[in-house]
C-alpha cells in the first residue's frame, strides 16, 4: 500500500514573484527574433542590473547572444557568462553567485538542478518554450506510439513535456521564503496560441502581459523598488 500526502507551497508567490509575458516579441520563427532577444537581455543588464539567468533551448542562440553582448556588457562592468564559453557549469555558477549584477546564459542543464537562492538570481529569462526536438529517437518513438493510438502527439506528448520543463525552469527563481524575482517569457506563443495559456496556468505566480520592451523594463525596475520598500517598512514580510 502507498500513502500519499499533498502539501501546499511554503512560498507566497503573489508577493515574491512576477511573471512577464513579452507580447511585443516577434515569433520565435521570425528572423528578427534573435535580435529582439539580444535587445531585451542587454536592456535588463543595463537598466535593471540584477543577477539574471537566461535559459535557452539551443546553444546556437546562446552563442549568438554571447557574441553580440560580451564586449558591450564588459565595458559597463557587467559580467556576462555563457555555458560552454567560460568554463564548467560549476565554475560559471560560482562566478555568477559571486557577482551580483552578472548575467548567465545557460541551456539544457540549467533548466533544473541549479540552486541560486537569495539575491544571486533575481531575474529569470525564458527565451523559448522548451519543446523537445521531434527528431530525437526517444521523442520520435513516443510520438509514433501516440499516433498509433489515434492521439495527437503534440497535444498529448510535446505540450505536457514542455510544460514540465517550463515549470522546472521557473523553479530556479524562488528557492526559499525570502527570495523574490521576475520571470520573463520571451516566447509570445504563450499569448498567441491555444496551448500557450496552459504554460502560464501551470505557474503559481501571477502574470502580466506587455506590449513594449520599454514598458516591461520600467515595470520590472519599479517592482523591485516596491518590494524592497515593503520589506524595509515591514521586515516581518521577509520572514
Amino acid at each position: 500500500r502507498v500513502r500519499s500526502l499533498c502539501l501546499g507551497s511554503p512560498f507566497d508567490y503573489d508577493s515574491q514573484a512576477l511573471v512577464c509575458t513579452a507580447q511585443f516579441m516577434p515569433s520565435p520563427k521570425d528572423d528578427q527574433f534573435q535580435e529582439a532577444v539580444d535587445k531585451v537581455v542587454r536592456e535588463l543588464a543595463v537598466e535593471v542590473n540584477r543577477g539574471t539567468l537566461v535559459l535557452y533551448t539551443s546553444y546556437s542562440m546562446l552563442n549568438k547572444t554571447y557574441g553580440t553582448l560580451k564586449l558591450d556588457l564588459s565595458s559597463r562592468d557587467t559580467l556576462l557568462l555563457g555555458q560552454g564559453k567560460d568554463g564548467s557549469r560549476q565554475h560559471i555558477t560560482e562566478r555568477f553567485k559571486e557577482n551580483r549584477s552578472s548575467v548567465l546564459l545557460g541551456t539544457d542543464s540549467f533548466w533544473e538542478g541549479v540552486d541560486l537562492p537569495g539575491d544571486a538570481l533575481e531575474i529569470l529569462g525564458i527565451v523559448r518554450l522548451p519543446f523537445a526536438v521531434p527528431s530525437e529517437p526517444l521523442v520520435e518513438a513516443q510520438m509514433e506510439e501516440l499516433q498509433k493510438q489515434g492521439k495527437d502527439p503534440f497535444i498529448h506528448y510535446s505540450v505536457p513535456e514542455a510544460i514540465l520543463k517550463f515549470r522546472q525552469g521557473f523553479g530556479r527563481l524562488i528557492r526559499n521564503a525570502t527570495d523574490r524575482g521576475v520571470v520573463i517569457v520571451l516566447d509570445n506563443r504563450v499569448a498567441t496560441t491555444r496551448y500557450g495559456k496552459a504554460f502560464l496556468d501551470s505557474l503559481p505566480a501571477p502574470s502580466r502581459a506587455f506590449s513594449s520592451r520599454e514598458e516591461m523594463v520600467h515595470t520590472i525596475r519599479q517592482w523591485f523598488i516596491d518590494t524592497e520598500t515593503v520589506t524595509q517598512v515591514n521586515p516581518e514580510a521577509a520572514d
